[in-house]
């Protein structure tokens, strides 16, 4: 992960962490602007975008999914550009122990992405997950 505190802004000045501009790659329920926002409290739209050597896998008994490393898959998601420190610390709360924030290069733009941690890997099923699965009940669970 490149440290936030070092960003310059377009006049040279430093940005402090709070300030700092990053980007999120969303592939579950973070996709939906609803829920993003009832995590961060504010409403973004994104783009589309693919993370390379990954897939997107259901996890057991929940209704979302999950991000294992798999060299010849790739996941169809959401880029969400300028979140500041701070609201990357509430998604952290929001995914919990479950995940690990990386960072990943999407076609020469950074990004954070949320993988299932390796000792969470046991909540990982072998079935793909599409975001048609994700029904406007669960959506509705965010809100």
């Amino acid at each position: 992960m490149y440290m936030v505190s070092r960003r310059l802004t377009n006049n040279g000045s430093r940005l402090t962490a709070s300030e700092a501009r990053m980007n999120l790659f969303a592939y579950g329920t973070l996709m939906w602007p609803e829920v993003l926002e009832a995590v961060m409290g504010r409403r973004m739209t994104g783009g589309s975008s693919t993370l390379p050597g990954y897939t997107r896998l259901r996890a057991k008994e929940r209704h979302y999914p999950v991000v294992i490393q798999c060299l010849e898959d790739s996941v169809e998601g959401v880029l969400y550009t300028g979140l500041t420190e701070r609201e990357f610390q509430c998604l952290d709360a929001f995914e919990g122990e479950e995940y690990d924030r990386i960072e990943v290069e999407l076609g020469g733009v950074r990004a954070q992405v949320y993988v299932l941690s390796n000792a969470w890997k046991h909540i990982a099923t072998h079935e793909p997950w599409t975001p048609d699965q994700l029904r406007p009940e669960h959506v509705a669970l965010f809100r």
